[in-house]
């Protein structure tokens, strides 16, 4: 491969302005699209898999409750 040959590929990887221009609003576009919020997020959650989803909230419950006596204990011993 030449010089030339190499520049010329290398062109066709850097795109122009407005091409960047393009490529940043589509992809800023498919960001805002994506972007919801944390409850939103759960409450798809629960709509397709209520079991699993009630299922990690009393993982997470049980743990916060759990873990203070853990440290407690943990704490005595050292």
């Amino acid at each position: 491969m030449s010089e030339e040959d190499l520049a010329g590929h290398w062109e066709t990887l850097t795109p122009t302005q407005a091409q960047r221009r393009r490529i940043d609003a589509q992809v800023f576009a498919w960001l805002e699209a994506r972007d919801t919020p944390l409850v939103v997020e759960w409450f798809r959650l629960v709509r397709v898999a209520p079991v699993p989803a009630f299922g990690f909230a009393m993982v997470s419950a049980i743990s916060i409750a759990i873990t203070p006596p853990f440290v407690w204990v943990a704490r005595a011993l050292l």
